[in-house]
């Protein structure tokens, strides 16, 4: 059970010893190895929510075994570690399959008589179900500890939505590359293409969660609050995978920038015409794609707070011109809002917007806050 000071001395059950059994999933627990963005969301899941301890688990009907663990409370699992599957809420989600959430056990009224709570000594609990694309249950992303926290809030059900959708993508993804990698020995003539597939592959998955993580820690490190830094991550993850979801239908190649546009635009969309769209057609790569979707997020953000969105008259045009050279100018300008004043403190999503974002197209942004509305000017290439 856990001590007064939030630590565990020990399980109050023994972890089962594999004896060799743990082979059937090595491949699993190995792919999970791979994806080194997990330890930053089990990172990122702990201070978030507040809880010691975190792991990413193969669930199978008969077997719960820990493929990635965070434990700051001695809970005393670890990479390779199994707990009797039965003795697990996770055993139940894979039969549902739901998340589920328990801020405090001893109130609530389904699981204050849960023999797993009871066992393990925990007051807070949330587990998301990680699926493959193709519908297979892999196991959980799941967090417990022995403190109640508060965890319903739609911005912490968001990120563990996503980050469990992100593990299971790239699970599915390594298992197909495995595969190739496979068939590509058993044809020798195919290596140059495993080359060519293996790189673009891990391409993309370094750069999708490198951005994950950049924005996390970096929203993290300016935020005033926990609850503040919570809403921020969450909002700025699913403008990422709003610009993901587009990239998904493209098989992760390109994509258009209208399309790009209007999803980074669609939550502040109420079915009236307060956004004007025009431009060439232009296709962006996926780093490029998700770094426009953020800095438009950060700009719908501000101009719902303070901006053109922030009254009944205000409007926003959108627009965007390409060369025969594939040079880019995309401009945002903000009219009929109430007047601007400049902010006194340039924080991270400023800096998001004038530096990080034009690093992608190899060029440059100007933000400025002029008093008839914020305008933002960005150039650079395709």
């Amino acid at each position: 059970m856990f001590s007064g000071h939030g630590k565990r001395k020990g399980p109050s059950i023994d972890v089962e010893e594999p004896l060799g059994r743990q082979n059937e999933f090595q491949a699993d627990l190995d792919i999970i190895a791979s994806i080194s963005a997990v330890s930053s969301i089990l990172d990122v899941v702990c201070q978030m929510t507040g809880m010691g301890f975190a792991a990413v688990a193969r669930v199978t009907e008969g077997r719960w075994i820990a493929c990635a663990t965070r434990d700051e409370i001695d809970f005393g699992l670890s990479t390779g570690d199994e707990l009797p599957v039965e003795t697990t809420i996770c055993h139940e989600i894979r039969q549902i399959p739901a998340p589920v959430i328990i801020e405090n056990v001893s109130e609530d009224e389904l699981y204050r008589a849960h023999q797993t709570p009871l066992m393990y000594g925990f007051q807070s609990y949330v587990s998301f179900p990680i699926h493959l694309p193709d519908g297979e249950f892999f196991g959980t992303l799941c967090a417990i500890d022995p403190q109640p926290r508060l965890l319903k809030s739609s911005q912490t059900i968001a990120t563990f939505k996503l980050f469990a959708e992100l593990i299971g993508q790239h699970l599915d993804g390594a298992r197909k590359l495995a595969q190739t990698r496979r068939l590509l020995e058993e044809r020798r003539d195919w290596e140059r293409q495993q080359r060519v597939v293996q790189r673009e592959m891990i391409h993309r998955m370094k750069n999708t969660l490198t951005m994950v993580q950049a924005v996390v820690t970096q929203t993290l490190r300016n935020a005033s609050s926990l609850e503040d830094a919570a809403r921020s991550v969450s909002d700025r993850i699913q403008a990422l995978a709003r610009a993901q979801d587009i990239l998904t239908e493209h098989r992760w190649e390109t994509a258009d920038i209208r399309d790009v546009v209007q999803a980074a635009i669609a939550p502040h969309v109420d079915g009236g015409h307060r956004f004007k769209i025009s431009g060439d057609a232009a296709e962006l790569t996926a780093q490029q794609s998700m770094g426009l979707a953020l800095a438009i997020h950060e700009l719908s953000t501000n101009a719902a707070k303070y901006g053109a969105l922030s009254n009944e008259h205000g409007r926003i045009h959108i627009s965007w011109s390409v060369t025969q050279g594939q040079a880019l100018m995309f401009l945002w300008q903000e009219v009929e809002g109430p007047a601007v004043t400049a902010p006194m403190r340039r924080g991270f999503g400023t800096r998001l917007i004038e530096r990080v974002v034009p690093s992608y197209f190899n060029g440059q942004a100007q933000l400025d806050h002029a008093p008839g509305g914020v305008r933002y000017e960005m150039t650079g290439s395709l």
